[in-house]
């Protein structure tokens, strides 16, 4: 078959629809628009306007100083003179020091309240030890303690000063046995010698004068006597100075002769100037109110030689010097 012939055909390429589209029209001009986006800058609102008032003050008149504002005058910082500034630290430290110590001693209420507000602490016994002299219930009675107080309320330094006024009382300790008890312990004077003033009193080596007491009657010790004084003078050292000649010839005569010391009975300081001195076999000797040991050698040397003659001495009496009156029996 001849190409010529209407029937024949030639062949097609395969075309997509874009290709096809484009040869039926025309080709555009192609182009690309970009928009870009500018932001306007906002405008600031314009500020209102102040109109300032004139007020009317004493001896001023206060005027707007200028459109819509109104002048104030600077502010100044304060100042501190140098040695504020110095002091400023230490200051504060103590401050809170001060501070502490307050917490700490508001702490220590707190707590006693607590502890004084708890049930069953009452006080319901008293014991008293160290007591010779004394018997527990002077020491009871001065002490002041009711039963039945809460033991957080006892004012133990109170209950001590009650206690130590007693003559017999040198220390006194108080302390409290929880749950229920109260412990005071004594330690007493120690007697140097018994006073006779109608009772029995004694004396210690200071010359306070001690009230009297049972148990003196069982000490071995000697008498002072002739020497007055006032019911105040209890427990106190006023008869001291009366006292002391006494006291002084008995603890001379211990350190000297603690055997001799034993034998005396008696010491009266009744004779103006005089120490009459009665011994436990009767005898009487008279010494000046200051005795010296050569006085002390002179009665030995005396007593000695009376026994040798067989004799027995009733008074010496070694107020004169470098002579002795002896009487015998």
């Amino acid at each position: 078959m001849s190409e010529k012939e209407s029937r024949f055909h030639h062949s097609v390429e395969p075309r997509t629809w874009r290709q096809r589209a484009a040869e039926e029209k025309p080709r555009e001009k192609m182009f690309r628009l970009s928009l870009r986006l500018v932001r306007r800058p906002k405008e600031k609102p314009a500020p209102e306007e102040r109109v300032a008032h004139g007020f009317y003050r004493p001896s001023r008149l206060t005027q707007p100083a200028g459109a819509g504002t109104v002048e104030r005058p600077a502010v100044r910082p304060l100042a501190l003179p140098p040695f504020v500034r110095r002091l400023a630290l230490p200051a504060l430290k103590i401050g809170l020091v001060a501070g502490l110590l307050g917490a700490l001693v508001w702490s220590k209420v707190r707590t006693t309240d607590m502890l004084q507000q708890m049930s069953g602490l009452t006080l319901s016994k008293i014991s008293v030890e160290g007591t010779h002299y004394l018997n527990e219930g002077e020491v009871i009675q001065a002490a002041q303690a009711p039963l039945g107080e809460n033991m957080f309320k006892l004012d133990l330094s109170a209950i001590s000063a009650q206690v130590g006024r007693l003559s017999w009382v040198k220390r006194v300790f108080v302390e409290r046995r929880l749950p229920k008890a109260l412990l005071i312990s004594v330690e007493e004077r120690e007697p140097a010698a018994l006073l006779d003033h109608g009772d029995l009193y004694g004396v210690d080596a200071e010359g306070r004068v001690l009230a009297p007491s049972p148990a003196l009657s069982g000490k071995d010790l000697p008498l002072v006597s002739g020497v007055d004084f006032t019911p105040d003078a209890l427990g106190t050292t006023q008869a001291a100075a009366s006292l002391k000649p006494a006291l002084d010839f008995l603890a001379f005569l211990r350190k000297q002769d603690g055997a001799l010391a034993q034998d005396v009975s008696e010491v009266n300081l009744g004779e103006p100037g005089c120490l009459k001195v009665t011994f436990i076999d009767g005898v009487t000797m008279r010494f000046n109110p200051q005795v010296t040991p050569e006085e002390l050698r002179h009665m030995a040397l005396v007593l000695g030689d009376l026994n040798l003659k067989g004799k027995k001495a009733a008074s010496l009496d070694f107020r004169y010097k470098d002579e002795v009156l002896v009487r015998t029996r």
